[in-house]
């Protein structure tokens, strides 16, 4: 009888897994397919000869756009619905505890609580059961080397996910961004101790002077590198409206920058950087200066002054104008459009 009993339960596990395998099969070949851009930070997690282990831009969830009742046990269930961006990527667009009506593009995944990408009070972290991506044997060693880490230009993995109708996500691809990013420090604040920063020593006021003896808030440079084979054209707008600065998911708080303008600005051929296969253009970046003052306790500050130089990171996202806002543009065939945010970075280090 007992050996019975063992016969079945093995016969039952190699059904289960054959029904999973069959399952996966079907999604691939009937699923509707998207293309999921991985998060820019370094891997948790070290790349192996034969996978590697990934995050993307929507593993991390707010938990404040979460506008019901949701599943706060390990393994809950949620539903993300994405939609389709410029670049041809899909997008974080609402996220629901119960599926989305038919018709909806979304993704299924489950809670998962990780301190390391911030608090769980605050975030969701949710696993979709596309972190792990097998590849031939050795190859995920260039595609870490690729990706890039710490300061070096980063070249995100857009991967291509099929989805079942209940959102069952399963991962059968992957490509390269044609725009790379790269983030570097190029001048150190100086950090505060945290007796300091919580009240042992007077903040200062608000220097907009970069020759400052002391330095509250980083400098930094961001190049973007076209990693394609084809002339890829960028459009930097004045007083860099091409660009945002957002708090990243690990911040303390959602920060809002002081400065506003007060009408939109069109984009004029002088604006556009033509980059050739390999080519890079920087950007300065210096959170000293207004144009990057925050919104504090005693009115517009520098992050530095601001907020907490040790829990509060952010990222910077270059977005050029839409395809529409550039239709008068002559190089208007090869413009980028999409949204590409750099690595977080906070007081002095870059994540």
């Amino acid at each position: 009888m007992r050996n019975i009993l063992i016969i079945a339960s093995a016969i039952l596990q190699l059904f289960v897994l054959m029904y999973m395998a069959g399952y996966r099969e079907m999604i691939i070949m009937t699923g509707k397919t998207v293309f999921l851009r991985t998060m820019p930070v370094d891997p948790r997690d070290p790349f192996r000869g034969d996978y590697v282990s990934l995050n993307y831009e929507i593993s991390t969830i707010p938990r404040s756009v979460v506008k019901e009742k949701f599943p706060v046990e390990k393994g809950g269930k949620f539903y993300i619905t994405l939609r389709k961006g410029d670049d041809n990527l899909y997008s974080f667009d609402g996220c629901s505890a119960s599926m989305p009506p038919k018709g909806s593009v979304f993704i299924k995944g489950r809670y998962d609580q990780n301190w390391g990408w911030g608090s769980p009070e605050k975030v969701l972290h949710l696993k979709y059961g596309i972190e792990k991506y097998f590849v031939q044997q050795k190859k995920g060693l260039e595609i870490e080397k690729r990706a890039g880490i710490g300061n070096e230009i980063h070249v995100p993995l857009e991967v291509e996910v099929a989805l079942g109708s209940d959102g069952t996500a399963v991962a059968k691809g992957y490509r390269w961004s044609p725009l790379g990013i790269g983030l570097q420090i190029t001048e150190n604040p100086v950090r505060l101790t945290g007796w300091q920063q919580q009240g042992g020593r007077p903040p200062q006021a608000p220097q907009a002077n970069s020759d400052a003896k002391e330095r509250r808030s980083p400098k930094v440079k961001l190049t973007l590198q076209n990693v394609s084979d084809k002339p890829i054209a960028l459009v930097d707008l004045p007083d860099f409206r091409s660009f945002s600065v957002v708090s990243s998911e690990t911040s303390t708080k959602e920060w809002t920058f002081s400065k506003k303008f007060d009408s939109p600005v069109k984009p004029r051929n002088e604006n556009v950087i033509i980059l050739k296969p390999n080519e890079k253009t920087s950007f300065d970046f210096d959170f000293a200066e207004p144009r990057w003052f925050v919104n504090g306790k005693s009115g517009p500050e520098e992050i530095g002054v601001a907020c907490d130089q040790w829990g509060d990171m952010f990222r910077i996202i270059y977005t050029p104008p839409s395809s529409d806002d550039c239709k008068t543009l002559d190089r208007r065939d090869i413009i980028w459009h999409g949204s590409l945010p750099s690595r977080r970075f906070g007081a002095g280090r870059i994540d």
